[in-house]
């Protein structure tokens, strides 16, 4: 089939969580998907305001894809949960490329807010496709066939992280490894999806745990109960919806089923700086974690020597933990 354009997706912020949607959803209506490359080993980040890094790799990606696509494909974020926000600059996302690409090219950038009830996700969706020349019935078609295969790709989630390099996790057509070695740890992965699976800031930080015999399992394993949980009882409420799933992810992995947790976060970040003393004030009044957690913090000057070495002594607590009968063998 003759594909209509070229759709351009920065490989950046909620790409790593919801592109395999967003993939499906532009191919079944007949355009071709275009994404960003990698800047890790050429080192050229565009410095546009005074940002944290993953907003400057958007802005980077971006101006990466400007010459190559018919749209850019930029949702404006607000909500992504029925009662709770996103961060403020997913809001301006659009107009910060904009802006920096010098409306070069037409964004697709629609609102997502499910706030506004049952229904708005596709309401968004039905507006791109009319955008994009598409009757309501294509789109429509096209939006469940998406959401078909964002619920498969969920699934085979944890089989993918641990058994498929990190450049390759979010390759479609690559299909999920069906066994792996056995690992000696199971550890979980908190933070914003970008944090954890983006080399560009966490200098390809999964790759690292596994070469040091540790299973990965992410909040994706937990249910919104679970979650809701973990910040039932916090003196504060967390109106970021990204904020209340890293908390209550957190709080769930440290009271049971996993032998460590790793939280990366990104400098500049003020979401995460506010979650850290959440964190910090909570497990304080507990008496201090029930395992071990690390906390690491990355921008675009995170050397990559350092991480090994703080992830070896993460590592080495763990084994003193199991050695002393505090941690059972999974």
């Amino acid at each position: 089939m003759e594909k209509r354009g070229r759709i351009g997706i920065p490989r950046a912020l909620m790409f790593y969580r919801y592109f395999p949607f967003w993939q499906s959803f532009f191919e079944t209506l007949g355009w071709k998907v275009v994404v960003s490359n990698g800047v890790r080993q050429k080192g050229k980040i565009v410095y546009f305001e005074d940002s944290c890094l993953p907003m400057k790799l958007l802005v980077t990606h971006a101006i990466q894809l400007k010459e190559k696509v018919d749209h850019l494909f930029i949702p404006r974020l607000v909500s992504l949960h029925r009662n709770y926000i996103m961060c403020p600059k997913f809001r301006g996302a659009p107009d910060i490329v904009r802006l920096a690409t010098e409306g070069h090219v037409p964004i697709l950038n629609e609102t997502i807010d499910l706030r506004e009830g049952e229904g708005a996700l596709l309401q968004s969706y039905l507006k791109t496709g009319k955008r994009l020349g598409a009757t309501k019935k294509e789109t429509k078609r096209a939006y469940l066939e998406a959401k078909k295969t964002f619920n498969q790709f969920q699934k085979e989630w944890k089989d993918r992280i641990n058994r498929l390099p990190t450049g390759r996790l979010f390759e479609m057509d690559i299909p999920t490894p069906s066994e792996g070695s056995k690992a000696s740890w199971r550890v979980a992965l908190i933070g914003h999806p970008y944090n954890l699976y983006d080399a560009d800031i966490n200098k390809d930080l999964l790759t690292l745990i596994k070469s040091l015999g540790m299973e990965i399992i992410t909040s994706d394993s937990l249910s919104e109960e679970e979650i809701e949980r973990g910040v039932r009882d916090l003196s504060k409420e967390i109106y970021w919806s990204s904020g209340r799933e890293i908390v209550g992810s957190l709080f769930n992995f440290l009271s049971e089923g996993v032998d460590g947790v790793i939280f990366p976060t990104s400098f500049k970040c003020g979401i995460d700086a506010l979650l850290q003393e959440f964190i910090k004030r909570r497990l304080k009044i507990e008496g201090g974690p029930s395992i071990p957690l690390l906390i690491l913090s990355f921008d675009e000057h995170t050397g990559r020597e350092g991480l090994v070495t703080r992830l070896e002594a993460f590592r080495d607590v763990m084994e003193q933990r199991r050695s002393d009968g505090q941690i059972a063998v999974s």
